[in-house]
């Protein structure tokens, strides 16, 4: 926010940031050198038209007061929008900062002061544009309004006459105009956009001339226009007729219940509404140069469309003069909102911090402009009493100033002197008390236009005026009541003050998003004059903008606090300054607190309240006062300084110390350098005396080898030379031959370039030859007879297009020029590296001859072959052919073949269909007499399951018998078994008799859950633990394996060391091993486990599924045992393990119907499992007395 009195250059530093803002990219390091100037053209074209939008906002919106030669007569809200780069992008491109370019603005501007096109002050003058459109050529006034412009100047204009006639220099003035131009083409205001902008404010001056006159008719005073010609040259300028122009300015139609009736206007009237229409058509000239500038500089769409935006607010600053009116006003009340702003965000959030930590507040009133806001803009304030005064239909100026005072009466900010007159109020701003004049306020605050006038201008032939006042008609129809009663807030929104209040709160609400900065600007005289500084008008002007109070405020305040941890982690130490000063309260306020009280001990500090306390503890932490910190930081840093010094002490003397000792050490060094360099000298003599001896010999002995070497040399020079003149001849000769050859090629080469060039320069002689005859062109299109007349744009572009080709062509061909520079510059030292070379060149030469030679009779080779390979090509390509075409007519024939096959198949398809069909109704036949077969059986069934359940029954009792017999076999099992034991296997059949007593307690648990009739699930269980100890008895058996397989690895070792004794022990003791393995079969065990799995099937009811299992184990111990019994490589079965049809190896099972069967099944089963074990431990101890005799062979 910038702000400041008028003439103290709010408007020149918004430029200058402005510039800098825009500009600031082009200051970054990776930026060109050559782009960093303003005016560059790389990438300059938003910032340039950002730029260009501050003159021409000064030339229609900026004019000259009492107190400012340009000051700005408008508020203006700048955003500047950025594109930012992202953080990636920037790491990317080794930046560690993102950079961000300017990709456009938005300007929102504020209560133009339209009045001013009417009337001024004395020695004020209106809005520039107009003065730099009288000055402008006389071409360019012959253009916008040739009947009126040429020749003119301000005393023609009553508007411009009565204002002061001070020249402005470089402002307003015919020297600025090439300058607006420029900045209206910048943003598209050209030809007819321009004219109509132009014409639009020659109709402001021309409704100045209009001069009115009272005629009195039947006793009414009526108005007319006396000045006729002024009429007429406005009618021409508007596109409307004289006389619709006169009766809008004189006359008045008023509708009343369906009638419409005249009303004839008085003098004044008619020169209200001459002058309304003049401002409002400035205010719509200046609107629309406002969207232009916001459309031409509105961004891109950006892939995110978010921007990052710096805004600037060139505001009016806080005005006071001998007659206040409605303008300063509402300037006033928007600095006031400022203030509120600034103070919000300066010392609120500081006046909530010290009420939170318990401090003392400061007189927060000095600052805090509530009340005003209140009497302003509350709801019985000025700007409610104005809009209702205004809503009402006599309402006066009188009678807003009395409701006013009246309501708001007890405000301490209304300035209550009984020598105001009705029409003058008083309010007590926030930076001086200033009295308003409230004349003229209602007709300001409604600024209405007469619907004649408004219906005049909608009528004009001018696009601008025409346009611009049909959006206000469609508006202000809009705004008309469609019946009944409206509210409030739609009677009042159109009026000035309602709609500045909107703006003000949305500029609020946007300024509230941001972080705010503020520059104050400040006026060094009333003379404006340079270089010279009035001290009182300085400090009136910071009183005024408050700043003053600003720092008194500050100075009371605590601009300095630290926690109380903090302090006394940094100034604990100092205490020892201090004898009295202790620390031990186990508090750390109180410790901070008398530690902080010491060091400040004697120093007060100046305020309005008198003198007190440098600091002040809140809650959490300390607050200093002004200087207060900064003196305990003085002695902080004093203790350190003594400290330093002491060290800077300590260091010195070890630097001083280390000097001290290199010094000694560097002179014994070189003392010692000193003896070795004489003792080295003497040395040195005595071996240059030896040398001398050694070298004079040396000689003697060379000279001889001389004589003999000078001797031998001669011959082989001679000889050297008569073995170099053949090959030094031949060497002429080659090199001869390859000057010819790069003759020739260099001067093919010659003749290509010699080509290219023949060819560019008939290139060029044409472009010449066409560039001269655009250019002749051009001259007669452009001047004949010394007339300038308008040139065709495309032959201008054309001729433009041409002369940027030749640039780049002129461009490229000194490129080419300084290329080939280069390359010749190459080729002579290639040159030079042949030359060098070709010594080494001739050499290889000769040898790439002999070389060629030889790769010579390898390539007549190589060709005959080739020649062989190509006949043998061609035979292949021939057959090829042929197969090709015997495959082509086997394909045809196969095609045929397909053909006739899909008939046969389409025939038969068509004949399955048929079937299918007859099929679908055999089917269906079927399907019925099925369903009545399957009611049949379904009673049949009912009939067995129950036969099925008698034979159940019958099953369950013959069970009992079977487990019986089961327990005998098992009894006969075992004592078969102990007749046939060995004495070695005691302890294996002690195992088994466990074994078998443990199965024979699962059998009677059996028996008992059968007699008892548990479910299922208890037998399955009892099945699961049998199962689980002839697994553990299989795990007993592959230890013995493992035991066995250790004593055969014994008796090869045995075998090979020939100890018989220990041979025989090792012996006996397999064997017995052996026979204790064969005892303990695993294949028994397995029996035992299905004929109990069959146990439990039988009690379930399911005889034909345990008969079933019982085959299945029989099949399975027949294959294991054939596989064991048979020969892995050639598959032949030995004799001993021949297995003996089926009485004697499997088990013919039946269907049982009771449990005599069954018991004669597992005896068989029993038996011939007791054969097959002999067998094949018989088998074993055959095989492993082969292999004993066959290792007692080899000892």
């Amino acid at each position: 926010s910038v702000t400041g009195e008028s003439g103290a250059g709010k408007t020149e530093t918004i430029k200058i940031v402005m510039n800098h803002l825009a500009t600031v990219e082009k200051s970054r390091p990776f930026w060109p050198e050559s782009d960093r100037k303003i005016d560059s053209g790389h990438g300059s074209g938003t910032v340039n038209r950002v730029l260009q939008a501050n003159p021409l906002f000064e030339a229609f919106g900026n004019a000259k007061t009492l107190r400012n030669d340009n000051s700005s007569r408008f508020g203006k809200f700048t955003q500047l929008q950025f594109d930012i780069e992202s953080v990636a992008m920037a790491k990317k491109g080794g930046r560690a900062v993102p950079s961000c370019h300017l990709a456009g603005s938005k300007c929102i501007t504020y209560l133009l002061e339209k009045s001013r096109v009417v009337g001024m002050s004395d020695g004020e003058r209106t809005f520039h544009i107009f003065y730099q459109m009288l000055g402008a050529p006389n071409d360019d006034r012959r253009e916008i309004w040739e009947g009126g412009l040429v020749g003119a100047s301000t005393s023609d204009f009553n508007f411009l006459s009565k204002t002061s006639h001070d020249e402005i220099d470089g402002l307003a003035g015919g020297e600025n105009w090439p300058d607006t131009v420029a900045a209206l083409s910048t943003f598209g205001i050209c030809g007819d956009a321009y004219l109509n902008i132009m014409r639009s404010l020659c109709v402001i001056l021309q409704l100045g001339n209009i001069s009115v006159d009272v005629e009195m008719h039947d006793g009414e005073e009526r108005s007319i226009i006396t000045t006729r010609e002024e009429l007429e040259k406005l009618s021409g300028l508007m596109g409307v007729s004289s006389e619709e122009i006169e009766n809008a300015l004189t006359k008045r139609i008023m509708s009343t219940r369906g009638e419409e009736f005249t009303i004839f206007l008085k003098e004044s009237e008619a020169r209200d509404g001459c002058d309304a229409l003049a401002k409002e058509i400035y205010a719509s000239v200046f609107d629309l140069l406002v969207t232009k500038c916001n459309e031409s500089t509105e961004p891109e769409d950006s892939p995110t469309n978010e921007y990052g935006t710096i805004s600037l607010l060139d505001i009016f600053g806080f005005e006071s003069f001998k007659v206040n009116k409605f303008e300063q006003l509402c300037i006033n009340y928007c600095n006031e909102r400022l203030q509120q702003k600034y103070v919000q965000d300066n010392f609120q959030a500081i006046k909530s911090e010290y009420e939170e930590e318990g401090v003392n507040v400061f007189d927060f009133s000095l600052v805090d402009n509530t009340e005003v806001m209140q009497l302003l803009e509350g709801k019985l304030g000025l700007i409610t009493q104005l809009n209702e005064e205004c809503v009402r239909k006599n309402g006066s100026d009188e009678n807003f100033v009395y409701k006013f005072k009246v309501v708001n009466s007890d405000s301490d900010r209304m300035i209550q002197d009984h020598l105001h007159r009705p029409y003058e109020f008083g309010i007590w701003h926030y930076a001086a008390p200033i009295k308003y004049d409230a004349r003229m306020f209602i007709e300001r605050n409604r600024d209405n236009i007469p619907a004649d006038l408004l219906k005049c201008a909608v009528a004009s032939t001018n696009p601008l005026i025409r346009e611009q006042f049909q959006q206000l008609s469609m508006k202000l129809q809009a705004s008309k009541p469609s019946g009944g009663l409206k509210k409030r807030s739609e009677v009042t929104k159109h009026l000035v003050v309602t709609k500045f209040k909107q703006q003000l709160t949305s500029l609020m609400s946007l300024i509230e998003t941001s972080r705010t900065r503020y520059i104050r600007c400040v006026k060094p005289n009333k003379a404006m004059t340079p270089k010279m500084m009035d001290h009182a008008h300085t400090v009136s002007q910071l009183e005024s903008a408050g700043l003053v109070t600003a720092i008194v405020i500050s100075r009371e305040s605590f601009p300095n606090r630290l926690s109380y941890e903090l302090i006394m982690e940094r100034f604990r130490f100092l205490a020892y300054k201090f004898p009295d000063c202790h620390l031990n309260s186990g508090d750390i306020k109180v410790d901070s607190k008398t530690l902080i009280s010491f060091l400040l001990a004697g120093i007060t500090h100046d305020s309005h309240l008198g003198r007190v306390e440098p600091f002040s503890c809140g809650k959490t932490s300390i607050y200093f006062r002004a200087g207060a910190l900064e003196l305990i930081e003085t002695i902080r840093q004093g203790y350190y300084a003594e400290r330093a010094i002491q060290l800077q002490a300590w260091y010195r003397m070890l630097v001083l110390r280390r000097q001290f000792v290199t010094l000694k050490r560097g002179m014994i060094f070189l003392q010692c350098e000193a003896r070795r360099w004489l003792a080295r000298l003497a040395f040195l003599r005595k071996v240059r005396g030896a040398v001398m001896m050694q070298c004079f010999v040396r000689k003697c002995l060379a000279v001889k080898e001389l004589w003999n070497r000078q001797r031998i040399h001669a011959s082989t020079v001679i000889q050297t030379s008569w073995r170099g003149i053949r090959p030094r001849e031949k060497f002429k000769t080659v090199c001869k031959a390859v000057i010819k050859i790069q003759c020739f090629i260099r001067m093919i080469l010659g003749r290509k370039e010699f080509a290219l060039k023949m060819k560019e320069r008939d290139e060029h002689q044409k472009m010449n030859t066409r560039m001269s005859a655009i250019q002749q062109t051009f001259d007669d299109a452009t001047t004949i007879q010394g007339t300038v007349f308008s040139v065709d744009e495309g032959l201008l572009d054309e001729v433009e297009t041409m002369f940027e080709f030749l640039r780049k062509e002129i461009v490229v061909l000194r490129k080419k020029n300084a290329k080939l520079k280069k390359d010749l510059a190459d080729a002579e030292s290639d040159k030079r590296e042949i030359f060098n070379h070709a010594s080494g060149v001739d050499h290889a030469f000769s040898l790439s001859k002999i070389r060629n030679d030889q790769m010579s009779k390898t390539n007549m080779a190589l060709l005959d072959d080739n020649n062989k390979r190509r006949k043998e090509v061609n035979n292949l390509k021939n057959e090829l052919k042929t197969q090709q075409q015997a495959h082509e007519a086997q394909l045809q024939e196969m095609r045929a073949e397909f053909e006739m096959s899909l008939r046969h198949r389409e025939i038969e398809l068509n004949t399955m269909q048929q079937t299918l069909h007859s099929s679908a109704a055999l089917h269906k036949r079927e399907v019925q007499s099925v369903r009545d077969e399957a009611e049949r059986k379904q009673e049949e069934q009912y009939s067995q399951i129950s036969r099925l359940r008698e034979e159940i029954k019958n099953t369950q009792d013959s069970h009992q018998d079977y487990l019986s017999k089961l327990m005998g076999v098992l009894e006969t099992t075992q004592e078969s078994r102990r007749s046939l034991m060995a004495p070695s296997g005691e302890m294996i059949m002690r195992r088994k008799d466990d074994e078998i007593s443990e199965l024979r307690d699962e059998v009677a648990r059996l028996r008992q859950a059968e007699g008892n009739g548990e479910d299922d699930a208890t037998k399955k269980e009892a099945i699961k633990s049998m199962k689980y100890i002839v697994k553990k008895n299989r795990e007993h058996r592959k230890s013995q394996v493992q035991h066995l397989v250790a004593l055969t690895s014994q008796l090869e070792e045995s075998f090979a060391s020939g100890d018989s004794s220990q041979i025989q022990q090792l012996l006996t003791l397999t064997k017995e091993v052996i026979h204790a393995g064969e005892k303990s079969n695993s294949k028994m065990d397995r029996e035992t486990v299905n004929m109990i799995d069959n146990t439990a099937l039988y009690s379930r009811g399911g005889v034909a599924n345990a008969d079933a299992a019982l085959v299945a184990d029989n099949q399975k111990l027949r294959r294991k045992l054939e596989k064991k019994y048979t020969c892995e490589k050639c598959g032949h079965k030995r004799k001993n393990a021949k297995i003996e049809g089926d009485g004697s190896s499997t088990i013919e099972v039946s269907r049982m119907t009771d449990s005599s069967k069954t018991s004669d099944s597992l005896r068989s089963a029993d038996s011939s499992r007791m054969a097959l074990s002999s067998m094949a431990r018989q088998s074993a101890n055959r095989r492993l007395g082969k292999e004993v005799g066959v290792r007692n062979r080899k000892l």
